[in-house]
Formats: C-alpha cells, structure tokens, sequence
C-alpha cells in the first residue's frame, strides 16, 4: 500500500525525535550554508487557483527533506522595482527562487543569468530557449487542459443529462475554464452518443454557493472551481451531496479537505522542487542541456485525482484515460 506523503512527511519528523534520544544533544551542523534560503517569489495579491499554493507546500517540504531555509518574497503588485526586490532576496540567502507568477517570468530569467550562481524554478507561462539561462528551471502549468478531462470526466457521471460549473470569478484562468470544460463535456457526447446541458454559475461568496446547492441532489454532478472563501459554503459532512469534482484541495497534505469530494483538479510539482533543491545543494545550478518540462498532463504535473476510487467505474475510468491519451498525444500537453 502506498503511504501519502503527509505521513511520509510525519514518519521521517517521528524518526528525527526517535533518533534525537540516541545521539548527542548538539546536532551536527548541515552541510550547506545556514543561510540558504528557498524562497516563493509571488505577489501581494493572492489568486486562488495558481500554481502557488501548492509550490508553498512543496517547500515546506524541501525544508523538512533538506533542512534548507524557506520563506516568502513578497512584490507589490504593479512594482517596477522587482529586480530591487530579487537582489535584497538573494543578498538575504535566497539562492533558490521559485515563483508561478506570469508577470515575473522575463525578470526571474534575466536576475537568473546577471547571478549564474543561484536557481530559478518557475512553473507555468511560457519561455523561449533562448531566453532562458541556464540556471532556470522552467515547467509546464496545464489548469485547461485538467479541467477539460474534469468536463469529460462530469459528462459520463451524468445520470441527468445535465452537469453544473461552479467558477468563482477571481478565481485563476476562470474566463477559460468554462470554455475548457465543455469541450471535455461536447468530447465525451461525441465519443458516446449522448446529449449533455453544461449549467454554468458564478460563485463569488459562500453563500452563493450554498444557494446553487441547495435544490440538487446526490445524483446531479457539480463541479467547484474556487477558493477556500467559497468553499466554506460547502454542506456539512452528514448532509446527502452530489457528485463532486473539486480544484486545488491538496488532499494529500491537508487534513481539511472536503471528505464529500470524489474528484478533483491537481498540481504535482513537488518532484521538481525537491530536484531543484538537492541540486543547489549539489553545486548543480547549472543545466548542460535547458531544464524544460513540458508534457504537464502528460507527465502529471497537472492531474484529475480521483480521490474515491469506487466512484468512478471502470470503463469510465478506461474511457478517461484513453481521452487523456487522446489529448496527450498530438501536443506538448
């Protein structure tokens, strides 16, 4: 059986305090510097649904594995001052950068080759080659392309004919997510031969999403794309709820997602921040050959974790991964 990786995480603490008893009080010091500092460059603004908060997780996990430093860069947004901010950062023991933000993707690219002696790790958005130095680790974010599996996904759980998206209007990419779930529902209606109604509806508030769930049922369909503000709508745990697909609610690590959810939206980026860490503390900074991860559904980085394995069944669960094979194989998703 497969252990997640929060308890991974509390198993290796537990053993650091079992193994506390066994060695002197005074642990060694690390090996690498005790000012390095792995840092989440982001702005004041928070946006639900980024990439970032699930790069935060990862690392506190990098904190935990490697003992390194880990802290936030904060850039006001709208800041012309973003290479001001990057050096105070660096000169403070940030010699790994790691951001999500779009708008910081040339500034992080070009502070990466003016200082070859740190890392940048960024996921999402798009750089060329030969933009990119060589001490910048650039991955793909695919949130469409997850969401369109998430529509297909939805259309084949239908007993209705109809399915419900629930988006909350700040929430990341949410212009294109509509237009990204019906063509995963328009893509299974042609695959099957059935006829399929997308309800759409803003949430903006808790209680908006209350009201949009209070008439369904558990065989209706509902899929959630918000923040937690929104989600603190949700039904208590004891009350009957539909089917569910739910957005960045890190199931793993986090011991408050909603139980009633069977599917939902995820990112896997802890491999490349774990990566990048290990080799900062290598002296590998640098990449022979650019450090480019596409193929984000391809590879998972952008999952639909099925999060009850029962409530999908098998040729469903075959059908969507033959989609997922479908949109994988002629593209760099």
């Amino acid at each position: 059986m497969k252990t997640s990786r929060k308890l991974q995480l509390v198993s290796l603490l537990v053993l650091a305090i079992g193994l506390s008893g066994c060695v002197a009080k005074t642990p060694p010091p690390p090996e690498h510097k005790v000012k390095t500092t792995a840092c989440l460059v982001r702005s004041s603004q928070e946006v639900p649904g980024t990439p970032e908060k699930q790069i935060a997780t990862d690392l506190v996990e990098a904190k935990v594995v490697f003992g390194l430093n880990v802290r936030e860069v904060q850039i006001e947004k709208g800041s012309t001052r973003i290479s001001t901010v990057l050096l105070k950062a660096l000169q403070n023991g940030c010699v790994l950068m790691v951001s999500s933000k779009m708008d910081y993707i040339d500034a992080l690219a070009k502070f990466a080759k003016e200082h070859p002696k740190m890392l940048v790790l960024f996921v999402g958005g798009e750089i060329t080659k030969a933009n990119q130095p060589a001490n910048f680790r650039w991955v793909a974010d695919d949130l469409l392309g997850a969401t369109q599996l998430a529509g297909y996904l939805a259309a084949g759980k239908s007993e209705s004919g109809k399915v419900h998206l629930l988006v909350q209007p700040a929430y990341y990419q949410s212009k294109s997510i509509e237009t990204a779930f019906r063509a995963g529902v328009k893509d299974f209606d042609i695959s099957g031969g059935t006829s399929t109604k997308v309800i759409f509806a803003n949430v903006r508030t808790a209680k908006d999403l209350s009201a949009e769930l209070e008439n369904l049922v558990s065989t209706d369909v509902v899929t959630l794309f918000a923040g937690r503000s929104v989600w603190r709508g949700f039904p208590a745990t004891d009350v009957e709820v539909p089917f569910f697909v739910g957005a960045d609610l890190q199931p793993v690590t986090s011991s408050g997602f909603e139980p009633a959810v069977q599917v939902s939206v995820e990112r896997n980026t802890s491999k490349y921040v774990l990566s990048a860490a290990s080799s900062l503390l290598n002296g590998k900074v640098s990449s022979e050959h650019l450090y480019r991860k596409s193929g984000a559904l391809k590879f998972g980085t952008n999952t639909l974790t099925v999060l009850k394995p029962d409530s999908i069944d098998g040729a469903l669960s075959e059908a969507l991964a033959a989609y997922k094979n479908e949109l994988t194989s002629n593209s760099t998703r």
